[in-house]
């Protein structure tokens, strides 16, 4: 091993923690929530074009960091999606990239075990856990 920490191993935790500790900070528009190895990457702005523009510039600034410190992610599971008040249009916004990977944007999302759409809403959450229990 070259580069990152042992899966499993007694010290894995603190050697990731020190690595997720240097990750760059957000800037303006751009916020960073982890828990454990899921990252999001949050940024704000009422324009979508400035949107993605904050949120391309965040990721240039971690694919350098994760360059420098030799850490790979699997750019296909990385996902993007837009919230927006019901009623609110816009156009699907241009794509964001890592590596030169494009993040697919998408309608729903799964973040720590809870599916999250567009618009805020729990339904497809709940229809998920109901199909689960059903």
């Amino acid at each position: 091993m070259r580069a990152g920490v042992t899966q499993g191993g007694l010290i894995s935790p603190v050697l990731f923690n020190l690595y997720v500790n240097e990750m760059p900070k957000p800037s303006h528009h751009v916020e960073m929530a982890l828990y454990a190895d899921d990252t999001a990457i949050i940024a704000t702005s009422r324009t979508p074009v400035l949107l993605v523009s904050y949120l391309q510039s965040y990721l240039s600034h971690l694919e350098r960091w994760l360059t420098e410190w030799r850490i790979t992610i699997n750019v296909s599971k990385s996902s993007a999606i837009i919230f927006a008040r019901a009623g609110r249009r816009f156009i699907q916004p241009r794509s964001v990239t890592l590596f030169g990977e494009q993040i697919n944007w998408v309608d729903t999302i799964r973040y720590l075990g809870v599916i999250l759409d567009k618009r805020l809403t729990w339904s497809p959450h709940i229809e998920q856990v109901s199909r689960r229990t059903a």
